[in-house]
């Protein structure tokens, strides 16, 4: 039984909406069912919660954490639809939010150690892919040496030692703009935080490449059946080396904001967030089989996981039980995924 069904079984007078629903997508009905998830964790904690969640300064906070889980979720996004996966995006985070505050503590300017920041985040993305591709490594394995080739690099320029931006910028003027970016927030009377504009922007684009773009198609096409992919005339290996360095990218885009707003590089920032990356990206509708999902269902998914961890948190659940139920939602929303997969065969 599918949801078409159940709207059918629960609305007997609306059979043209569940047939209309039953020829969407399956990225857009997971889009739909996730959407209904979030809006339901949304109400219960509210109601649980009635004078912390759903205040302005949480959902601000809230916000926040969903821009790290959405931005780790758009490159693993990429990499998940093409057939692969990347466990060493949180890795790559730390490691560029390190080489950022080095830089700028070397005294490189800000603008120029972003740039540097963002093509050390594309360069884990090649290694990655060339360590798939080219030496024909299994993701899994791969992705899980590299994390620990990033992590360990992060620890090694400093001894494990965090770096604060405060030594590592000297002028107060542009400590201030840096913390703008991902710890500030519009103005007072609009106070949306910049980390969520440059999250939703980001989003955007990478959307856009992905559904409208011949290279987003050829990226869907490795996912969904990479023999055919090649044998159409699809570089499969350029392609998919492609969707890993948008991953490292998208890890270094992560490392800047969780910098500026943690005012501080450590070598463990974003350790594991990969694994509840992958779990928004699953729960929003992108499918662990390749060849499924859009930028929007790891938005969605985004929201949802966020809202969880946030909502937990203001219950009094403590964050090891957190990470049991995490763990949960990610096996279940596998497994949902596999046997709509396998009824589908």
């Amino acid at each position: 039984m599918d949801i078409s069904d159940l709207i059918k079984m629960v609305m007997p007078g609306s059979k043209s909406k569940a047939d209309s629903f039953s020829k969407m997508s399956i990225a857009t009905k997971k889009a739909i069912l996730s959407s209904c998830i979030f809006v339901a964790l949304f109400i219960t904690f509210s109601i649980m919660a009635p004078q912390t969640f759903p205040s302005m300064n949480n959902l601000i906070n809230l916000s926040q954490q969903v821009v790290t889980y959405a931005i780790i979720g758009f490159g693993l996004t990429f990499c998940l639809v093409c057939g692969g996966t990347d466990l060493s995006a949180g890795a790559s985070g730390a490691l560029c939010g390190m080489v950022l505050l080095l830089a700028l503590q070397a005294g490189i300017p800000l603008w120029l150690g972003i740039v540097i920041c963002l093509m050390i985040g594309i360069l884990t993305g090649i290694l990655n892919g060339f360590t798939i591709e080219i030496l024909g490594v299994v993701p899994f394995i791969a992705t899980l040496g590299t994390q620990w080739v990033y992590r360990g690099l992060a620890n090694v320029f400093t001894q494990g030692n965090p770096i604060y931006t405060r030594d590592a910028i000297t002028d107060p003027a542009v400590n201030a703009q840096f913390y703008q970016l991902g710890g500030g927030r519009i103005s007072e009377a609009f106070p949306l935080p910049w980390s969520v504009v440059i999250m939703l922007v980001y989003g955007l684009i990478l959307a856009i490449v992905l559904a409208k773009t011949k290279l987003g198609r050829q990226v869907y096409a490795c996912g969904s059946n990479l023999e055919s992919a090649k044998l159409s005339g699809i570089n499969a290996v350029g392609t998919r080396m492609f969707a890993y360095c948008i991953s490292g990218l998208c890890a270094a885009v992560c490392g800047i904001l969780v910098t500026s707003r943690l005012r501080s590089a450590q070598p463990v920032a974003l350790m594991g967030i990969e694994l509840e990356a992958i779990a928004a990206a699953v729960l929003g509708g992108v499918s662990i089989n390749g060849g499924e999902g859009t930028i929007i269902n790891a938005f969605i998914g985004a929201f949802v996981i966020g809202t969880l961890r946030n909502g937990l948190t203001l219950v009094g659940v403590g964050t090891f039980w957190q990470m049991v139920i995490v763990g949960f939602i990610l096996v279940a929303a596998c497994a949902a995924d596999a046997y709509r997969h396998r009824r589908a065969l």
